[in-house]
């Protein structure tokens, strides 16, 4: 009675595992392993973003400012000056004027209406252009080629530029960036004419400086979704780009092979059945064909079992595309035993011929 309730069980337990056991030709689509991520198809000219315009003064820009008075015996006055975080640049003569944040006809006005309300020019000309602009700091971790701190030009400093100072993405690469914004920005509307010639507050409300408080969430860039509000999204002085590296369980590869081990999985490249029989130094044994893939394919879900030939792996046919976490087992047949018998009856003959003499 005993071996009639064995026997039953053992039946149960086999029925209730075979609806788990696939070849890889009747493999249901939601167990099949999903193809890499091929991050050099990326094209990284999506993340280009905008350009800011070159006529927008910012803070940090190196202004050159030429006044002339409009009298034959005073020669024209031209100054370099770089413009505050508060967006005021500091002129010869005039004083602390806000510019930041005009486009240079602004801002040329802007220094006119000073001059004239500081009683230092009656009708002056003024000629402002941008000499050098601000260079953003923009730090790179993680998954790229060369980590690092980049300065960009503003208005250039983009998801791509920053990426391609730190030489690519890193084989490790996941496609996800994270982006975490500082705490401080300059921040304001930018001025009109009228308030330009104005002064006052709202001239010193063109530009100034906004403190965040602590813990600015990061903002979360996949680089191949259709994402591009995000991606396209202008990086600013001190933002830090982190891309996240892909930690991948390795493959098992055991049973007869030469090598059977743990092998890590790079995030963008495909791995067939016979990459990872060749990783594990081959085949043990000639006549080996039986492979069994063990997938775990949900947190809370059963193992499935791929059974699959290495010969019909070689023509194409079962050559089943491995997950990360797989195991691959080279089983045991009839025909490996009878050939591992062999070679030990082999070892063992030419060891005692050996001993003989």
């Amino acid at each position: 009675m005993s071996g009639f309730v064995a026997v039953t069980a053992a039946i149960t337990l086999f029925s209730g595992c075979a609806s788990r056991v696939f070849r890889p030709t009747n493999l249901p689509a939601e167990y099949a392993a999903s193809p890499a991520v091929q991050l050099d198809t990326l094209d990284l000219s999506s993340l280009a973003g905008s350009k800011n315009s070159a006529d927008i003064i910012h803070w940090g820009d190196l202004l050159e400012i030429e006044i002339d008075s409009g009298l034959p015996s005073i020669p024209p006055r031209v100054s370099s000056v770089r413009v505050a975080r508060d967006g005021t640049a500091k002129i010869p003569l005039i004083g602390s004027v806000a510019v930041g944040g005009m486009e240079l006809e602004q801002a040329e006005t802007a220094v006119v209406a000073a001059a004239r309300a500081r009683d230092v020019y009656l009708s002056p000309y003024v000629s402002v252009t941008i000499a050098e602009m601000r260079k953003d700091r923009i730090t790179v971790v993680g998954a790229v080629e060369k980590p690092g701190t980049y300065e960009l030009p503003r208005g250039s400093a983009s998801l791509m530029a920053a990426l391609v100072s730190a030489e690519g993405l890193a084989d490790s690469a996941s496609g996800d960036v994270e982006i975490r914004p500082t705490d401080i920005r300059l921040a304001g509307p930018m001025l009109g004419a009228n308030d330009a010639q104005g002064g006052g507050d709202s001239a010193r409300l063109a530009s100034h400086e906004e403190v965040r408080p602590s813990g600015v969430p990061a903002v979360r860039v996949n680089l191949f979704a259709d994402n591009a509000g995000m991606a396209n999204r202008e990086l600013r002085d001190g933002d830090v780009v982190n891309v996240m590296k892909r930690d991948l369980p390795p493959i098992h590869v055991l049973g007869l092979v030469n090598k059977p081990g743990a092998f890590e999985v790079t995030a963008n490249r495909d791995l067939h059945l016979l990459d990872a029989l060749a990783m594990a130094g081959g085949l043990s044994n000639p006549v080996a064909d039986r492979v069994t893939v063990r997938r775990r394919v949900a947190e809370d879900a059963e193992n499935i079992t791929i059974v699959a030939s290495v010969r019909k792996a070689m023509d194409g046919r079962e050559n089943v595309l491995l997950s990360p976490g797989d195991t691959v087992m080279v089983r045991q047949t009839p025909e490996t035993v009878v050939v591992d018998v062999f070679k030990s009856f082999v070892r063992l003959s030419i060891g005692s011929s050996v001993a003989l003499f």
